[in-house]
């Protein structure tokens, strides 16, 4: 729960970051910016090899020696990384239409450089149950970005103000690191440790790139298609819908993972369970979808400003994309509980399908709109996938979820409609409070088809989890 706390200061921290730096400079200038946070994560995400779990999980985890080649290897990649990226700075640029702008990608190169150095002691903690040094590396970097948002900005007064803070996360990454560290650092080229670091992590690397292609592929091809503009208002509109999804996914599974582990190796206890963290997380969708479709125009103007006016049209969508986003963590909480890690990277490969939607959008001329709509569809694929994969693994009665389905379905199309018609975002009061009511009409409706999710949860709380849903 400690690093879960951790994670959400760190959403929350990137949230409150990307509002005042959006409030602060131009529309194009943001969207700018938000190249630069693609192209990170395209390197972050398809190269990660999970070492920091590695340390975690490995019986010898706590071998000085695994840790020094761990870190040894963290430099190496680090400098691999740095002179690609500074190699394809150019091509980068003009894919984006920033030719003036080489040598910002270029500077992006410096960053795997400087984490390359990160100290893993604070990843050999968690062996001891010590999640503080990790809560605390990756929290106080977002927390120091957030305090420099506003200066930086008013400062530079354009795209360069994202430039200096990531460089500055990245720094206080190491620092922190070496901060909280007990160990001398030190380096090693092991053979045998290398070869089960790739073993390890290549895996977690594919995931990697298919996570890139979830979460930041629908922002790049907006940004190589369109104008950095309408990149901007899109990245405002997609971080308004994404960061509730986000803390909320994580509250689940460190809610829901333990009790389902306990009960994995009982049939009628692991599907009661599994019904339940399915129905709960579709709940949470609900409330994302039909709160965001009815109140998000309003929070967009009034958090990022009437400037993002762009991303009112679209985010009703948005909404919808992210709520079945928040299904889809039910039958992934369910697998990785029962220890089926490789499930939820067979929903992810059918969702990167999606990307095709996309592309089709762009070449058919459907604008932005298109390319949202290519990701409602991949990430309902995805969802309908995995349930059926959770089904044949688990013997997970499906039909126990027709009614829950259903009306979900009902209640976000509702919402989607009374949206388009009503939610402007030019009567902020009256359509957040709207937005509330109908919230919690909704998901009262939802409950009363969804009683036996109560009922399991109540018992759970007792320690005895009912056994059928």
């Amino acid at each position: 729960m400690f690093l879960s706390f951790g994670g959400a200061v760190g959403a929350l921290s990137t949230f409150a970051r990307n509002i005042i730096i959006a409030r602060l400079i131009s529309v194009e200038d943001f969207g700018i910016a938000a190249t630069f946070g693609i192209t990170m994560a395209l390197v972050q995400m398809s190269t990660g090899l999970g070492v920091d779990r590695l340390i975690v999980q490995a019986t010898d985890g706590n071998e000085p020696k695994l840790q020094a080649t761990v870190q040894a290897f963290n430099i190496l990649r680090g400098v691999v990384l740095a002179i690609i990226m500074y190699a394809v700075a150019s091509p980068i640029a003009h894919l984006f239409d920033l030719p003036e702008l080489i040598w910002a990608f270029q500077w992006l190169a410096i960053l795997p450089l400087i984490t390359g150095f990160v100290h893993m002691d604070a990843a050999r903690f968690q062996r001891e149950m010590k999640f503080g040094p990790s809560v605390l590396v990756e929290s106080i970097p977002q927390i120091i970005a957030v305090a420099l948002s506003a200066p930086l900005a008013l400062y530079f007064k354009d795209y360069r103000v994202m430039l200096w803070i990531i460089t500055a996360q990245a720094v206080s990454t190491v620092v922190l690191s070496f901060i909280v560290a007990k160990r001398r650092y030190s380096v090693a080229i092991d053979r045998e440790f290398l070869n089960r670091i790739f073993s390890f992590g290549w895996p977690l690397m594919l995931n990697g790139i298919l996570l890139f292609g979830i979460f930041q592929a629908d922002r790049g091809i907006v940004g190589i298609a369109y104008s950095m503009e309408d990149l901007g208002w899109f990245s405002a509109a997609f971080t308004l819908t994404l960061f509730p999804s986000m803390v909320f996914a994580n509250a689940a599974q460190s809610f829901f993972m333990p009790m389902l582990s306990k009960v994995q190796d009982d049939p009628e206890k692991l599907e009661a369970g599994s019904i339940a963290t399915i129905k709960a997380c579709l709940m949470i969708g609900i409330t994302i979808s039909v709160g965001l479709s009815l109140a998000g125009p309003a929070f967009l103007l009034l958090l990022f400003g009437s400037d993002y006016v762009g991303g009112v049209a679209i985010i009703a969508w948005l909404a919808l994309m992210q709520g079945i986003r928040m299904a889809k963590a039910g039958p992934t909480i369910v697998a990785i509980s029962c220890g089926q890690t490789k499930l939820p990277l067979y929903a992810n490969i059918v969702r990167s399908f999606a990307l095709v939607f996309a592309l089709i959008a762009v070449w058919q001329g459907w604008g932005v709109l298109g390319i949202v709509i290519g990701g409602i569809i991949g990430e309902t694929m995805a969802v309908i996938f995995f349930l059926v994969l959770l089904s044949r693994k688990f013997g997970v009665d499906l039909s126990l979820l027709y009614k829950s389905v259903v009306v979900s379905i009902v209640l976000v199309a509702l919402a989607i409609v009374l949206s388009s018609n009503f939610a402007t975002g030019q009567d902020p009061v009256l359509e957040i409070a709207g937005s509330i009511l109908l919230t919690l009409v909704a998901l009262g409706i939802f409950l009363l088809f969804a009683m036996d999710l109560v009922k399991w949860l109540k018992q759970s709380g007792e320690g005895q989890p009912e056994t059928q849903v």
